[in-house]
Order: structure tokens, then C-alpha cells, then sequence
């Protein structure tokens, strides 16, 4: 049965990449950092239905040669995001390439973002007796394979893509927060998991869980959502989610419980008029997927109460997380008014 992971996206939130290695090393024995990349939607304009793509490439400790960066579109969008090309890249020096393309909103999908870079053979070999020092023998293993080196390592990774009116982000369409709870006039952003997550109690459960969230019903929001976190702590099994054409989409549990919880936050924070209960408990956070979100959601509430200050301050930190975020900028310009 085909398997769809959410652990291969990049999470709040949250996005790694692989280290580059050659074929013939074992996980054990890898190069040196070489190359340093990070890959990130920069911008969304709905209005031209335009996204561009960030890619950052840095040589933090050896010259890099023959730079490329490809971004490999889903057919149905019927774009080429074209091909990126540095001849050279000094040690030290960092180049950045933004892949604009068109995409209507409400696109959910994968993107495969293609890099390659060619490490200077003097330069790696030298990182390599520098780091390894006291390990001949793995310092004589890396040599051997530095020494083959004659062409471009690749590197990149895949990404979700989910393209909505309100922002762009890396993600999929199966844990993004939505804008749609609304109180006097002010947007929130919430979690609604899709019917067919879970089976038995869990879907009952989290049935239960989005139904007190849509009632703004505090109190059974909260015994169906600390039923449910206990569950996925005890069972530590992601959150399954059964489709018709026969695949299945998890969420592992980790996540599962981080969207609860930010849900269960924020509805606390509304019904009982408190954003400072709110703010304690994204001033404790470290950095994630739904701490921007929470974020929103705080300056939302200050936002309610008149407070355009603080309002002001936590929009501008929700969208210094997020870039690609529109609701956020039209937001802010009705608080800087």
C-alpha cells in the first residue's frame, strides 16, 4: 500500500537537508560540510499568481565549481521555474537564486528542488586531514574518495507545496491551519483534520475534537483534544489517514499533538479574552510549524481589543517566519493605519 509520510516535508516549520555524500561512503563516513544550502518560499502574490522559490547555496569551507539549481515543477501547473548557474563560488561566499513561476492558488503538491555543486579537490582534501586529524584511518578513506571526485555532487531535496489566497508555504494540504475561525471580525488560524484520520476511538475522538473547536466549546474541546495527545504519547504511532484510491497519509504522533495543542491555545486565549496566556506560551516555544500560526493568532486578539501595538509587533514576527504570507501583510497594513 503506497505510503505518503508527512515526515518528508519539511515541518514549521520546520525543513532539514540531507547531507551530500558519496555513493560509495558508508553513513558512518561522510565528507565534511562542504556546501550549506537552505530552500524556502520568499514570496506569494495571488493577485499575479506569482511564487518564488529561494534557494541559498553557501561555501562556508572550500571553493565550489559548477553551481546549478533546477526546480522541477508537477506537470499540471504547465511551467518551467528554469535553471539557476554559477561557474564559481569562493570559500566564504554564499549566492542566492529565486525560481518565479505561476501557480493559481489552491494548488497542493511536490516540488523537487535539484542542486549540484563541485567542492575543489585540494580544498576538500585539506578540510578532510583538518577535521580528521586524529583518524587516519578515516581520513585516508575520505582522501581515496575525494580523489574521484570530477563532476558535480548533487544534493536538493523534494517539498510540499500548498499555494491558498492567504499564504504559501511548505507543507501539506493535511496539517495546514486555516484562517476560517472568525470572531468579530477577526480571523484565527485552526486546525481541522480531515475525515478518515484514525480509526475506533481516535476518529470518534477527533471528530468530537473539531466539532468543540467550530462551537467554540472550550470545555469539550479540551477533554476530546488531552484524550487524544494521551493517546498518541501512549501508542507513540502517527495519526493515519485512509484514502480512497488505496494510499494512506500519517502524521507522526509529535506533530499530530503540536496541532492540538495550538489549537486548544488559541481557543483558550479567545474564549477567556486573555492574549497574554497566549504570548507566555509561544515566548516558551522554540522555533516550529505552528509558532508563526500562533503568532497570527495573538496579534489577531490584540488586534480585537484594540491593542494595535502588540498587535503590530506579533504580525511582524508571524511574517518574518513565514514571508509568503498575504493575510498577514494586508493585516498589517490595517494596524500601521
Amino acid at each position: 500500500m503506497p505510503v505518503n509520510f508527512f515526515a518528508r516535508s519539511a515541518l514549521a516549520g520546520i525543513l532539514a537537508f540531507a547531507a551530500s555524500t558519496l555513493n560509495a561512503m558508508t553513513p558512518e563516513i561522510r565528507l565534511p560540510e562542504w556546501q550549506r544550502s537552505k530552500i524556502d518560499i520568499s514570496e506569494w502574490k495571488p493577485e499575479q499568481k506569482l511564487l518564488t522559490i529561494r534557494v541559498d547555496i553557501e561555501a562556508p569551507s572550500v571553493q565550489l565549481e559548477k553551481i546549478t539549481s533546477k526546480l522541477h515543477l508537477p506537470e499540471e501547473l504547465g511551467v518551467n521555474a528554469g535553471q539557476h548557474e554559477r561557474p564559481l563560488l569562493k570559500k566564504g561566499d554564499k549566492v542566492v537564486f529565486l525560481h518565479k513561476f505561476s501557480v493559481k492558488p489552491d494548488f497542493a503538491g511536490w516540488a523537487e528542488v535539484e542542486l549540484a555543486a563541485q567542492p575543489e579537490k585540494d580544498g576538500i582534501i585539506a578540510l578532510i586531514k583538518s577535521a580528521h586529524a586524529n583518524e587516519p584511518a578515516t581520513a585516508a578513506i575520505l582522501e581515496a574518495e575525494a580523489q574521484t571526485i570530477d563532476k558535480p555532487i548533487d544534493f536538493g531535496r523534494s517539498m510540499p507545496l500548498l499555494v491558498r489566497e492567504d499564504i504559501a508555504l511548505c507543507t501539506a494540504a493535511e496539517t495546514a491551519l486555516k484562517p476560517d475561525f472568525k470572531v468579530g471580525g477577526q480571523q484565527f488560524y485552526f486546525w481541522y483534520p480531515e475525515s478518515g484520520f484514525g480509526k475506533g476511538l481516535t476518529s470518534e475522538g477527533l471528530k468530537a475534537f473539531t466539532a468543540a473547536i467550530g462551537n467554540s466549546n472550550l470545555k469539550s474541546a479540551e477533554a476530546a483534544g488531552n484524550m487524544l495527545i494521551k493517546k498518541l504519547e501512549s501508542g507513540k504511532e502517527p495519526l493515519m489517514l485512509s484514502r480512497a484510491n488505496n494510499e494512506t497519509f500519517a502524521i507522526p504522533a509529535p506533530v499530530a499533538i503540536d496541532l492540538i495543542n495550538a489549537n486548544l491555545a488559541t481557543l483558550q486565549a479567545i474564549i477567556e479574552k486573555s492574549p497574554e496566556m497566549l504570548e507566555k506560551k509561544i515566548n516558551a516555544m522554540q522555533p516550529g510549524y505552528t509558532r508563526p500560526f500562533l503568532m497570527f493568532n495573538l496579534a489577531s486578539l490584540y488586534e480585537s481589543q484594540k491593542k494595535s501595538g502588540p498587535a503590530k509587533l506579533w504580525y511582524e514576527k508571524a511574517i518574518s517566519e513565514i514571508p509568503a504570507w498575504p493575510l498577514v501583510e494586508t493585516s498589517l497594513k490595517r494596524v500601521r493605519k
